[in-house]
């Protein structure tokens, strides 16, 4: 196993000589001598020379940091500015010099890189587990240490689940051009110069290994590794104790980021294997074996004698006695209060007597010296934090540590039936098909969309409603469903099925059932999911004429599904209208029960479209995280008609409304010249954001 990055064992020998020398220096080991508490021996000696052990449960974060193929091995990055993670540990000395136990980690590995010949990202959770050796070099160091220095080694599985970010918010591919833009079509594309300028949403959507752009196959995402680092642990007291330190996971895969020297053309990679640094601190608590025996406290002096000493005692001498002061040892000569602290006129935290700015303003943060910060040196120290990070780095907390997610949930298996799927587009007869069925709903994994019907305790229910569907001629396959994803379990299907071959009831005909839907609009462009914010029972569907339709609602009756269609009338869908399905066909209305016949075929309905009126354009003069200097906030006063929006990242200004494209692009170009030139065009689509090309297409729908 090859361990060549210079740059992550620099920082793993730089780390290494930090801690020798803070704790064999000859100042530190004459303060212990004095003042500090020795470290306790890890492992205590009975008189017949056997090992009494004292088991320790620790728990704390860290920062991970890949070095592999993407990113170049991290040059140029920081390893203590990345993801988190965290680590949980169970140990017990062997010896007073070795420590053994095992070793748990999870947290979130990525990497990004992007130049001229290449743009790659991903982003893997990462979960660990072994066991792990600890050297304390007990023989070396003086034996009333405060800190004691340490090497580890382990052998430990490594599991890891990569993704990487390929396509936007709307399905878009990436295409990085020479200009150093990101568009919709590739640059080398006959049709290039339609494409448009898209972003990074930075959500990681593919499955690495399921896209399989490499041709590797389903290969095992889980592989071992030999844990090496070094660090540095402190006892503080009561049994607890605090260790920090770095371990570089040498693992034996290079496919952690799903790049290897068999990748196709500039994506090919070095012969290394990946490896990723953890550095982290953690809290440990050693659980008692035996109750310690209190030993009686005798003293020569009388019980009154003693109450006086108690009562009189000012050791810091401050005129505040011992039994009242609540800051003791305060410095000789410093002014305190009746409780003996010292006096802080401000309130700002910092002793007067420490304080070189004795008026700050109430709340105001201040630093060490209790100097109040001004506006523009804590927009510079964000700014420069953020600076310092690798390209993962960014303001929101969502990129940085992961959307917060509720507790595990305990997986549930049902049982549903698979009746089709869509890459790119379905035919025409399918869409009615499925549209006929109530139950339908969308499962999408990857790229495809499966469309399933029911959700079944067991497989006979599922095979019954698979019988069923074959009555309006819909061809279906059993499935299990696991938390949304579909799992083939054919032979237990088959299995049921043949038990079930004996007296099963024949193919059963159609029930003539009605289902009305509303069908929201056909889009020759699809629609950015902002629009249908809180309908949840969309169903998409792509047609082989090129056209994208959206469904809501699944009625019996007519009239509920008018009430429906009218609610999303004023919704702004002003194409919307009712159609009808009976045992797998199209209908009309007429003979769905309705007075008024609707269109008589999906082909020739009218394209659906969303109502202009309530469709304009902003323009985005900038975004900002915390507070905003007071020049520019008076830009914006000044500009008038600006809108803040809040996100959990930061707050976005939008400026005016216009009915037409033009009308804010000259909006856009008068902003840049006050200053702001990230400036640029949205749509808002009753007051959800869109993409400016977006909402171009909806201006052009008939």
């Amino acid at each position: 196993m090859s361990v060549s990055s210079s740059f992550s064992l620099s920082h793993v020998r730089s780390l290494a000589g930090f801690v020798l020398s803070l704790f064999l220096s000859p100042s530190l080991s004459a303060q212990s001598d004095s003042t500090a508490a020795p470290l306790p021996p890890p492992a205590a000696a009975a008189a017949d020379g056997t090992i009494r052990l004292r088991p320790t449960i620790g728990l704390g974060p860290g920062m991970l940091a890949f070095y592999g193929d993407v990113g170049e091995q991290n040059k140029g990055f920081s390893p203590l500015v990345s993801r988190v993670g965290y680590e949980l540990r169970a140990t017990t000395p062997i010896t007073p010099w070795l420590e053994g136990g095992i070793h748990v980690m999870h947290g979130r590995l990525s990497a990004g890189e992007r130049n001229l010949s290449r743009s790659l990202n991903f982003d893997s959770r990462i979960t660990t587990g072994g066991v792990m050796l600890r050297y304390n070099f007990h023989q070396l160091l003086n034996p009333k240490r405060v800190v004691e220095p340490y090497i580890n080694v382990g052998f430990e599985s490594v599991e890891f689940l990569s993704k990487t970010d390929l396509r936007d918010s709307q399905g878009r591919p990436y295409h990085y051009w020479s200009d150093g833009t990101i568009r919709d079509i590739d640059e080398q594309a006959a049709n290039a110069g339609d494409a448009v300028v898209i972003h990074r949403d930075y959500t990681y959507e593919s499955d690495v290994r399921e896209s399989n752009i490499d041709g590797f196959g389903k290969y095992l995402e889980r592989t071992w590794a030999i844990p090496v680092g070094v660090g540095a642990r402190m006892d503080i007291g009561h049994g607890f104790d605090f260790r920090m330190g770095a371990t570089m996971y040498l693992t034996r895969s290079d496919l952690i980021d799903g790049i290897t020297p068999e990748s196709k053309g500039d994506r090919a990679g070095d012969a290394r294997n990946d490896r990723f640094l953890f550095s982290s601190f953690s809290i440990g608590y050693t659980i008692p074996m035996k109750a310690p025996q209190k030993k009686a406290k005798m003293t020569p002096l009388h019980t009154e004698e003693v109450d006086q000493l108690a009562w009189m005692g000012d050791e810091d001498g401050d005129g505040v006695q011992d039994i009242h002061d609540k800051c003791p040892f305060t410095p000789h000569g410093v002014k305190v209060d009746a409780f003996g602290c010292p006096l802080d006129g401000d309130g700002d935290g910092v002793p007067d007597h420490m304080d070189d700015e004795l008026n700050t303003p109430p709340g105001a943060p201040v630093n060490a010296r209790g100097v109040a910060f001004t506006d523009a040196e804590l927009l510079k120290a964000w700014l420069a934090y953020k600076d310092s990070g690798n390209v993962n780095i960014v303001a929101s907390r969502v990129e940085s540590f992961g959307p917060m997610k509720p507790p595990p949930m305990k997986v549930k298996r049902v049982y549903v039936v698979k009746v089709g799927e869509q890459v790119e587009s379905i035919s025409e007869d399918l869409i009615q098909k499925l549209l006929s069925i109530p139950d339908i709903r969308a499962v999408e994994q990857g790229d495809t969309t499966f469309y399933v019907v029911g959700s079944f305790e067991s497989i006979p229910e599922a095979l019954r409603r698979e019988l069923e569907l074959k009555g309006i001629k819909v061809e279906g396959r059993v499935m299990a469903e696991e938390n949304g994803r579909l799992i083939d379990v054919t032979d237990e299907v088959e299995a049921e099925r043949a038990k079930m071959t004996q007296g099963a009831p024949s193919t059963p005909q159609p029930t003539g059932e009605v289902i009305v839907r509303v069908q929201l609009g056909a889009f020759r462009y699809p629609l950015s999911r902002n629009i249908f914010e809180g309908i949840d029972d969309l169903v998409i569907l792509k047609g082989d004429d090129g056209l994208t339709r959206y469904y809501t609602g699944s009625f019996k009756e007519v009239n509920p599904a008018a009430e429906h269609k009218v609610q999303m009338l004023l919704r702004g869908f002003q194409g919307a209208f009712l159609v009808a399905f009976r045992d797998g066909r199209r209908i009309s209305m007429k003979d769905a029960g309705a007075k008024l016949t609707g269109p008589e075929s999906m082909n020739n309905a009218p394209s659906g479209s969303i109502d202009k009126s309530k469709l304009r354009y902003r323009v985005q003069v900038g975004t900002f995280v915390g507070n905003i200097p007071m020049e520019t906030m008076g830009k914006l006063i000044e500009m008038g008609d600006v809108k803040p929006v809040t996100s959990p990242d930061a707050v976005r200004y939008y400026y005016g409304q216009f009915k037409s494209r033009k009308e804010a692009d000259d909006a856009k170009a008068a902003i840049i010249k006050k200053g702001f030139a990230d400036a640029f065009v949205v749509g808002d689509m009753n007051g959800y954001i869109i993409p400016a090309d977006e909402a171009d297409q909806l201006m052009k729908q008939p």
